[in-house]
């Protein structure tokens, strides 16, 4: 530490050239974006799928927009505005094509076989006498543009497949939704789609992060005044969090990454390692035997000393914790478990050159240290006398969390992520009442050797595929390459089109017709190199399980009935948000053994004995039972989110233990007798094990006041766990270690 102390200023000053260098990447990193790259590994399958759907079919993202009235939309001023709308929409840069009334031209007589030249649907001067005339003869056009009962129309904005999309998408659905709203207000106008819950998602993070992280550091530093009084110890562990913060942030926004529906909690989670080791620090030196003759570097440099070897190997520990999310296949969860080590690295590092700086600057106050101290010394010697008492709590607690374990389950809802009376989630639930069900799921349909597309045999099929699809509860109209024929021929044949389809040659005219007449719509369906159709079902925006399931009874159908004759498979967004339930479950499974595995490997090396490191273990799984369990009977889902909570919280626990037994081991070598050394350790550790909960209890608590369901969850569920982690560390560990330390009984 005398080294250190000497080359302080030095360091000091590499940090803040860092700090200058790393400017660029903290403003790249505060850009929250959730898009699908933060979720899926690039070399990911489901990744690699759906990048190449958008290479055949281009952008799928897509801004479904809902124009409703309580009477009707067939009149003379809604069919100004919905033309006004589709032009000025079109005319954005970013907008590939806009797909509804506005823009609709319907064949001449005699379909695309007859000789008229397609004319619009809503040209100047039309009525809702004409529009219903002509939609009469177009049942499938129909169903595309309107509702059943005209009282609502339907706009499909299909936007550019950009190279910096994801970047930009918040800008662009933001000018989307402002011409949207020049022409029609809100709540008359609705807009969906997953872009839309995507880019609600990045305002909330952004809100929320922000906001939450200046609340949580105020209100921990606040409480951490009023204990201790002083400022240069409020300075220092402000300085330790603080710069952690900064610096991570800066690394992994020069690294490309940027925050994220599970990143913005990184923060947090270097806030509470970095409030652990600086109280480890500030309440060691506060009882240092000499606190109060000492000078006041001495007693800071012996403090430092003191912790220095716990510290490390609970920056070890913990940092192996996270680093275990590494073995998860989501991207999310990788970029956090590394960047939450690198942040509790970086604490360890800066709470030994500040502690060197500023602790120096001001003597020990040991007051509100050894008063704490002297509470959780009587709580020791209460458990002690009652220790049935409280090892049958303790047994009841775990047999009652375990109950909750088979309720545990993993499934991500995004939309629930946002608050109710959001404008997605009322534009939504307003949408699916006006319109229906609207979220697309994506089916490529490849005819077998022998066959094509135009192939009268694959056209059928998928028309019998469309009609099974729709009697499927909760499902809305589809649309796919199929339809595109019957539309073309609905106007000549009227009902029976579906018997034109038995004839090829009708088809292959149809076919010629389409690709000359409608060229961009045929793209939209068709990718003739690849001979690859599409087909969109509608239906409810459903959570990932849901969806597994719903996709599991699509395909069902689609080998009953397109099996014979070409090859269904799921494509674009959705098997994307399905495969997230598997995937969370994997990871939390995995992160959690190898956590556990690492930590106790870790801690064995570190106290060089076998039953104490085994014994260590026990505190560190009840908050983890805790947390697990009250999810399970909570009916809180593990999703994106809370599954990086178990790491975490077994990071905080991990780092107390160590401390715990360090101090303990430290006693026996002394050669106190173990009652004496238990005690002494409680003593010692106790005071920082509830300073440290109480406030980060708090910190934590406050995030119940976000607006993003994923940092209330997160909030709650890691105060819930602290909790744990103190009755693990002030009751059960202190027992476990008396009743099977066969060195207590020597």
């Amino acid at each position: 530490m005398a080294f250190l102390y000497k080359i302080r200023l030095l360091l000091l000053a590499l940090t803040g050239v860092a700090c200058v260098v790393l400017w660029p990447g903290v403003q790249a990193a505060l850009v929250v974006d959730n898009n699908l790259s933060a979720w899926f590994l690039t070399d990911d399958p489901a990744l690699a799928a759906y990048r190449d759907f958008q290479g055949r079919f281009g952008n799928d993202e897509v801004v479904v927009v809902v124009v409703k009235d309580d009477r009707t939309v067939l009149t003379p001023g809604y069919f100004a505005g919905l033309r006004a709308l589709s032009a000025e929409l079109a005319g954005l840069p970013e907008v590939a094509q806009v797909l509804g009334a506005g823009t609709t031209e319907l064949p001449g007589r005699g379909g695309l076989l007859g000789a008229e030249a397609p004319r619009a649907l809503l040209p100047p001067g039309a009525t809702a006498g004409t529009v219903r005339a002509a939609l009469g003869e177009l049942p499938t056009l129909r169903g595309q543009l309107f509702s059943p009962d005209y009282r609502a129309t339907r706009l499909l904005v299909v936007l550019r497949q950009l190279p910096d999309f994801d970047n930009r998408r918040g800008a662009i659905l933001g000018r989307v939704r402002a011409v949207v709203y020049r022409h029609f207000a809100p709540g008359q106008a609705l807009l969906g789609g997953v872009g839309v819950v995507f880019a609600g998602l990045n305002e909330l993070s952004q809100h929320d992060f922000g906001l939450f992280l200046g609340v949580g550091y105020l209100l921990m530093f606040t409480i951490f005044l009023v204990i201790y009084r002083n400022f240069y110890l409020l300075l220092y562990t402000l300085g330790i969090v603080g710069l952690a913060t900064y610096l991570t942030l800066g690394v992994y926004g020069a690294l490309g990454h940027r925050i994220n529906l599970l990143t913005v909690l990184l923060p947090i989670v270097i806030i509470l390692l970095g409030f652990l080791d600086s109280m480890h620090v500030v309440n060691e030196r506060n009882l240092l035997p000499t606190a109060a003759t000492d000078t006041p570097r001495a007693s800071a440099l012996q403090a430092l000393r003191n912790v220095f070897q716990p510290c490390l190997f609970t920056m070890t520990t913990t940092a192996a914790g996270f680093l275990a999310l590494l073995t998860s296949p989501m991207a999310i969860l990788r970029d956090f478990g590394l960047f939450a080590a690198l942040g509790i690295a970086l604490c360890l590092g800066l709470t030994f050159l500040l502690g060197v700086t500023i602790l120096p600057l001001t003597r020990p106050v040991p007051r509100a240290t050894r008063a704490t101290g002297g509470a959780v010394l009587r709580l020791y010697e209460l458990v002690l006398r009652h220790r049935r008492a409280f090892a049958a709590l303790a047994v009841g607690l775990m047999l009652a969390l375990l109950a909750g374990l088979p309720r545990l389950h993993s499934d991500t809802y995004t939309l629930g992520y946002l608050p109710d009376d959001y404008v997605v989630v009322t534009d939504h639930r307003a949408m699916e009442a006006a319109w229906g069900p609207y979220m697309p799921l994506e089916l490529l349909v490849q005819p077998r050797p022998g066959l094509t597309l135009d192939s009268s045999r694959v056209l059928r099929a998928a028309v019998a595929f469309a009609d099974s699809v729709q009697t499927m509860p909760g499902a809305g109209a589809g649309f796919g390459f199929q339809s595109l024929y019957l539309a073309a021929l609905e106007p000549r044949f009227g009902p029976k089109a579906r018997r034109a389809l038995h004839s090829q040659g009708v088809v292959r005219a149809v076919h010629a017709q389409l690709r000359a007449s409608y060229p961009a719509l045929a793209r939209q369906y068709v990718h003739e190199p690849s001979q690859t159709g599409r087909i969109t079902v509608a239906g409810p925006m459903l959570s990932a399980r849901q969806l597994t399931a719903r996709m599991a009874t699509v395909l069902g159908i689609a080998r009953a009935t397109l099996g014979p004759v070409a090859r269904v498979t799921p494509a674009g967004y959705q098997p994307m948000y399905a495969r997230i339930t598997a995937y969370v479950t994997t990871s939390q499974t995995n992160s959690l053994l190898t956590s556990f595995g690492l930590v106790f490997l870790l801690t064995w090396a570190f106290i060089r004995n076998f039953r104490l490191a085994v014994l260590a273990v026990v505190p560190n799984l009840f908050p983890v039972l805790v947390l697990l369990g009250v999810m399970g009977w909570a009916g809180i889902a593990l999703d994106a989110a809370t599954a990086s909570i178990a790491a975490i919280v077994l990071s905080l626990c991990t780092d107390d233990s160590i401390h715990f037994i360090h101090a303990y081991q430290q006693g026996r070598l002394r050669g106190e007798l173990p009652a004496v050394a238990r005690r002494a350790t409680v003593a010692h550790i106790g005071p920082t094990v509830v300073l440290t909960s109480v406030i980060l209890f708090l910190g934590y608590a406050v995030m119940l006041l976000a607006s993003l369901k994923t940092v209330q969850l997160f909030g709650a569920l890691t105060a819930v766990a602290i909790v744990g982690a103190l009755f693990g560390e002030l009751v059960i560990f202190p027992l476990v270690l008396e009743r099977f330390d066969r060195r207590a009984r020597l």
